[in-house]
């Protein structure tokens, strides 16, 4: 194992960037393709980031650092001239026009126009962090396919029968031609060549875009560098202020928990997902699965797709409802929530696995998990709300792992802050121990987890420095603002001090192995997402049993 030290260049580089990014808000807009922009992009180049190995070669389309960044902005980004970021939704703009998704990052999003969008950041720094960077590559990369497409023009002039793949890509971009899935393939495989990318890089950026690689393209390479325009509100402040929000959320939930009747009872809260912690309790899936001859461990992403209809979500909700699970009518654009009273949990209902439902039981309270300061100020509320009732508070999240391979679990025992060094020291219940029975993936202990403001621009230098200096398991951009939450709530005596912390990551990456994150996991992703919610039900459980709430 090689030990690294951070240069200094990398170092200030990745500081840098993080400044211009605040400099940028502060002013109130910029263009990527301008002169903040290209500050911006000398500073990704100079960082080297591990998910952007072909940052700094200009004749090389980097496919996988496209398909990452392209998975985080608003869908159709190409064809967008201007973007508002504003600190929330407007309800008025909400009804007006139609919502834009952003695959792999909640951020709501709405076309105002042709080609404009609005959207909104929940996660105040880190978000805005995250987007920029995204947008940073992707600008970086529509100008390498606009030098390529320019030299294509070059050459027509002087050849005017020259046969290229940008040929097909003009008649795409005037709707003049229709490709059938072989002659899509076979075009595919040109544009990689034209890319100086492999042929699976180029079909799997293809996929990650829905097919749409070809008329991406084309709408790139349609526009200038300096078209887009990003204008940040006047209404969003440097560290985005969520407390109304929050509150209002923390509120929902406090009604959905009174409505299930269960006053005083000890509060289990779980930031992780929409669907495991549910499907491991579910009577409804246990049926289903019977019934369809399925046998434990159940797959639960076939399951997923076998229950998707509206019909047997209708039944799912009123099975489930009469088992005392229910999801909580939050505020638009907020996190899911869903609320489970324990004590109707039975052992014929849950995943076999999870081992017997104490008696009696508490409330489970389990939520989407939330991007950077969201986290803060949703758990702050929550810890206003239901005070000593608080039992433990667990986390589940995936990350990057820095010694390991995708799938495995890491617990650490603190984070670390990269830059300042800081370090949130919140203890982790969790061990080893609670994922026995459960193979193909080891568990790593015994060291924190990196804490950084945005993963594209973190390198392979500053990973293995964090790895070998600091022990570092992972690396993430959210769990601090979950840390500090439960520690300020510990010292204002808001919560025990005796409330159980627990703290899962799993990897959804290896970014020192090369393996990165942008090539999805897709359904590898199920198997240690479940891993990771049986060892947290079984900690829950645990507790239940040995030390109810007083």
């Amino acid at each position: 194992m090689r030990r690294c030290n951070i240069s200094l260049e990398t170092r200030l580089a990745i500081e840098e960037f993080e400044t211009l990014a605040k400099g940028i808000l502060l002013r109130g807009y910029y263009r990527p393709g301008g002169e903040s922009g290209s500050s911006l992009r000398r500073l990704m180049e100079l960082s080297h980031p591990a998910l952007y190995p072909w940052v700094g070669d200009p004749d090389r389309i980097d496919t996988g650092a496209l398909s990452y960044s392209l998975l985080r902005l608003p869908e159709g980004i190409e064809s967008i001239t201007q973007i508002t970021v504003a600190r929330e939704i407007e309800p008025r703009v909400a009804e007006d026009f139609d919502p834009v998704g952003t695959r792999a990052r909640r951020r709501p999003t709405y076309r105002t126009g042709e080609s404009s969008y609005v959207t909104a950041f929940g996660g105040g720094m880190t978000d805005l962090l995250d987007f920029i960077s995204a947008l940073t590559c992707f600008s970086m990369e529509s100008d390498k396919m606009r030098a390529r497409y320019s030299a294509y023009r070059r050459k027509l002039e002087e050849d005017p029968g020259l046969r290229s793949v940008w040929r097909t890509v003009e008649e795409i971009s005037t709707g003049g031609v229709a490709l059938e899935e072989g002659a899509r393939k076979s075009i595919l495989h040109d544009l990689s060549v034209e890319f100086r990318s492999d042929y699976a890089s180029t079909r799997a950026l293809d996929a990650a875009l829905g097919g749409r690689l070809l008329e991406v393209v084309a709408a790139v390479v349609a526009k200038g560098p300096r078209d887009l325009k990003v204008v940040f509100s006047d209404r969003f402040g440097l560290v985005g202020r969520y407390s109304r929000r929050a509150k209002e959320w923390a509120a929902a939930v406090a009604s959905a928990a009174s409505a299930l009747g269960a006053p005083g009872c000890p509060v289990h809260v779980v930031s992780s997902n929409r669907h495991s912690v549910a499907n491991c309790l579910s009577p409804y899936l246990r049926e289903f699965a019977a019934r369809s001859g399925m046998t434990e461990p159940l797959d639960y992403g076939i399951l997923r797709e076998l229950t998707s209809g509206p019909e047997a979500a209708g039944e799912r909700t009123r099975r489930d409802g009469e088992a005392g699970i229910a999801a909580v009518q939050v505020p638009e654009d907020m996190p899911f929530c869903q609320i489970i009273s324990l004590d109707r949990v039975s052992a014929g209902s849950t995943d076999p696995r999870l081992g017997p439902p104490p008696p009696g039981g508490g409330l489970l309270i389990n939520m989407d998990y939330a991007f950077g300061e969201e986290g803060f100020f949703l758990l702050n509320e929550l810890f206003e709300t239901f005070g000593g009732r608080i039992r433990s508070v667990f986390i589940m999240g995936k990350a990057g792992i820095l010694d390991g391979v995708r799938g495995d679990m890491m617990l650490p025992r603190f984070f670390v802050k990269q830059g300042s060094g800081e370090v949130y020291d919140i203890g982790n219940c969790m061990a080893r121990e609670d994922f026995e029975g459960m193979d193909g993936f080891a568990v790593h202990c015994d060291g924190p987890m990196l804490t950084v403001a945005g993963t594209f621009l973190q390198n392979s230098d500053v990973l293995c420095y964090f790895r070998d200096g600091w022990h570092a398991l992972g690396v993430e951009m959210e769990g601090i603002p979950y840390a500090k939450a439960v520690m300020q709530a510990r010292l204002r005596k808001r919560i025990r001090d005796d409330v159980a912390v627990g703290v899962v990551f799993y990897a959804s990456d290896a970014p020192l192995a090369g393996d990165l994150l942008s090539v999805p996991m897709g359904g590898k992703g199920v198997g240690p997402v479940y891993a990771a919610t049986i060892a947290i039900l079984r900690s829950i459980f645990r507790l239940e049993l040995s030390s109810p709430a007083s």
